[in-house]
């Protein structure tokens, strides 16, 4: 449990009902007496296989104070032919100065085939006529999800859902749903000191000069980055290199110039070498780039991002392009 926040009850039961479940937390709720309010008006449903951690993924959103949902519904997905509900209720409270703000956790354990009409489990357990944001922890939802319809804003991680291979399937979803990836989020940094960069440069008139782009850094990341570039700057071949660690480049040659941006570890850096002109360096501090960071920055700006709709496009017309180049070759 976070620190400041305070349990009011919890429940739980063995292959139990959801009719259970929503007694149980009517009751926990009814026995807070401190009149407690609700600060984030939404749902927040993660949704994982055996491997999501369920009290990882409930500490991440307790220690997002102002900004965490109201209530938090994990459904882990085991599978298996029998049926299967095991089910976890809490009730807390949190203390910000004079505000005292409720949070509800429901953990459920599903298999069988109730695994089949999730949404009808589910969609019980949310705030009524407010926003549902579905965060995919581990893996992308499949497609016959009925989930999907549920929510109303995706959440994922596509450098732990299986990297640009999955980046096609990704652009499915989104074609249902306005989706926020993780993975792109953490190229803000390295984007926005690029952009400065060329300003500052009085560089950015001169992006039609530009003959050579290179992206570096591991996957998905240098994917995007380079769909990104390669939409920005059409007709400019983007050249891609490999580096597994968590480092991220982009490179721009123009005639007589040389505009350098790296991401590494808690730095990003920039190096500006013009002709007639003395190089330029520049290091500033990148912070906020953890899953808490990046999950606080998307429930407080729900919005569609067509910049990385573009750029999702892109990377996954590219993912499909190289898959069926080495179908061909083999």
């Amino acid at each position: 449990m976070s620190a400041g926040v305070i349990t009011v009850g919890t429940w739980r039961e063995r292959s139990t009902t959801m009719g259970a479940v929503l007694s149980a937390l009517d009751a926990l709720r009814r026995s807070d007496r401190r009149g407690a309010v609700r600060t984030s008006a939404l749902t927040l449903l993660a949704v994982g296989g055996k491997q999501i951690e369920v009290d990882d993924t409930f500490d991440v959103v307790h220690r997002l104070g102002g900004l965490q949902p109201a209530r938090v519904v994990v459904v882990r997905v085991v599978g298996g032919d029998h049926h299967h509900l095991d089910a976890r209720v809490g009730v807390h409270l949190q203390e910000r100065g004079n505000v005292c703000r409720g949070i509800d956790d429901v953990a459920l354990e599903v298999g069988g085939p109730v695994t089949d009409h999730l949404d009808s489990v589910v969609e019980p357990l949310t705030l009524p006529d407010l926003p549902i944001v579905m965060w995919c922890r581990e893996r992308l939802p499949p497609a016959r999800s009925r989930l999907i319809d549920l929510a109303d804003h995706l959440v994922v991680d596509s450098a732990r859902a299986g990297g640009s291979a999955r980046l096609a399937a990704l652009a499915r979803l989104r074609a249902r749903l306005p989706v926020t990836d993780l993975a792109w989020l953490r190229l803000v940094p390295l984007r926005r000191r690029l952009a400065d960069t060329m300003h500052r440069a009085e560089l950015q008139h001169s992006l039609d000069e530009v003959r050579i782009v290179r992206v570096t850094g591991p996957d998905p990341e240098r994917a995007l980055l380079g769909s990104w570039l390669a939409t920005s700057l059409p007709g400019t071949a983007v050249h891609e290199e490999v580096d597994d660690g968590s480092r991220w480049g982009v490179t721009l040659e123009g005639g007589r110039w040389r505009v350098e941006v790296r991401h590494d570890s808690d730095c990003v850096s920039a190096l500006v070498e013009r002709e007639g002109h003395e190089d330029r360096t520049c290091c500033t501090t990148s912070l906020g780039l953890g899953t808490e960071a990046l999950l606080g920055q998307v429930l407080s700006h729900l919005q569609p991002d067509p910049v990385y709709d573009r750029t999702l496009a892109g990377a996954a017309s590219e993912a499909g392009r190289g898959d069926r180049t080495a179908s061909a070759s083999n």
